[in-house]
């Protein structure tokens, strides 16, 4: 019966430490997820408000949210309202290597738009000087855009990003990202404080029990022994005593 006991205790001993590890290893996911994300955008942000000239970039690829549905279109590349595109910046070489058919950002008054090249205006000598641009749901172009212009060429989008990376921009979507992986933290130490004190209580009282039973058994097993003991001397007795003498 004890070796029984003993065994469901190893048992349940051995799935709480299991809980505990998936629950670090979980925790250490989200802020593996979290943190590199919150660390790219505060990053971002730093950059675009050092230097307004050119877009803020990683590794040399500026992600940008597509507010307008300009580029809509069933080209591969195409892409949609919303939709997070990454521009690779380039230099003037890099930009004079632009052809048709090629997405590129460039700034305006307004900002920076995103258009497909649909001709390459070059010079005498076959040097491209500027790029009339046209959106894909767009019926008339932009006009000539000067290289100086160009900020760097389309590479890739993802449908429906942009809008979560504009609110990561915000000062609530800042609170939220650098927020989240600190109150899950605090939350998951007070519940593993809460955890472990519950199961030194549930141990002490068990073994509080344990000892309790140990004593009992112990007490009665001294009894047992003790009767025993006096049955055996009864026994040594004469058989020529008395039936007084014979009682124990």
């Amino acid at each position: 019966m004890m070796k029984k006991e003993k065994f469901t205790r190893e048992n349940e001993t051995t799935q709480k430490s299991y809980r505990e590890k998936i629950k670090i290893i979980l925790m250490i996911i989200v802020v593996i997820l979290l943190l590199p994300v919150f660390s790219v955008n505060l990053t971002l942000i730093i950059k675009g408000s050092i230097d307004r000239s050119v877009p803020p970039a990683i590794f040399g690829y500026a992600p940008l949210a597509v507010t307008t549905g300009s580029m809509n279109g069933d080209k591969t590349d195409s892409f949609d309202e919303g939709a997070l595109i990454f521009v690779k910046l380039l230099d003037e070489a890099g930009i004079r290597q632009l052809t048709e058919g090629d997405i590129i950002t460039f700034r305006t008054d307004d900002g920076y738009v995103t258009h497909r090249i649909v001709t390459v205006i070059r010079d005498s000598e076959e040097y491209a000087v500027s790029f009339v641009t046209q959106g894909d749901a767009n019926n008339t172009t932009d006009g000539a855009i000067p290289v100086a212009n160009v900020i760097g060429k389309c590479v890739g989008s993802i449908g429906g990003l942009g809008d979560f990376a504009l609110f990561m921009q915000t000062p609530a979507g800042i609170l939220v990202f650098a927020g989240i992986p600190v109150v899950l933290f605090i939350l998951y130490d007070v519940v593993r404080i809460a955890l472990n004190n519950q199961r030194i209580k549930e141990e002490k009282e068990l073994a509080e029990k344990e000892e309790e039973l140990r004593r009992l058994r112990s007490f009665v097993e001294s009894r047992a022994a003790e009767q025993c003991s006096s049955e055996k001397e009864c026994e040594k007795q004469p058989s020529n005593e008395t039936d007084e003498n014979k009682q124990c």
